[in-house]
């Protein structure tokens, strides 16, 4: 029973290292969507659904993330999270992030918006706390373009 015991928890270790010793890509991490979250006088909350592409032939499963998103060249939101997630190798999975903003920085956001602004793009970076022996965090960045008045025309 014991040597049973001993190979279940062999294969485990394994099955859990097996990325080990290879390089790991970062993932390409896109933002989905931005849905209110709750709200006070002086700080705003969102929930932002991201969606993790991950490059590489094996799996990734993290234990949490950290992320920001710029807006304009501005800094806006901010957040944290210990949910855990996975996506399989070549595949790819959305999870969600709840980030705050200062009220002030949205109305800044919002004004300098409306003097004559042609586009919203955003930059979002982050890391991905991985899982298991020898974790590390795999950052990410990426950009993109919301709204663009230029392409509407």
């Amino acid at each position: 029973m014991r040597k049973i015991m001993i190979m279940l928890a062999a294969c485990v270790l394994f099955a859990g290292c097996a990325h080990l010793g290879k390089p790991v890509e970062s993932p390409t991490v896109h933002l989905v969507n931005v849905t209110p979250a709750s709200s006070t006088l002086f700080e705003q909350r969102v929930r932002l659904t991201l969606r993790v592409v991950n490059p590489n032939q094996f799996s990734l499963s993290w234990s949490g993330c950290k992320v920001s998103a710029r807006f304009n060249d501005q800094d806006l939101l901010s957040g944290v999270s210990t949910k855990s997630g996975k996506v399989e190798g070549l595949g790819e999975t959305n999870f969600t992030v709840e980030a705050s903003a200062s009220t002030f920085d949205v109305l800044r956001q919002i004004l300098n918006f409306q003097q004559a602004q042609q586009k919203l793009s955003y930059q979002l970076d982050g890391a991905l706390y991985l899982s298991g022996v020898g974790a590390e965090a795999v950052p990410f960045s990426t950009t993109g373009t919301l709204w663009d008045s230029r392409v509407i025309k």
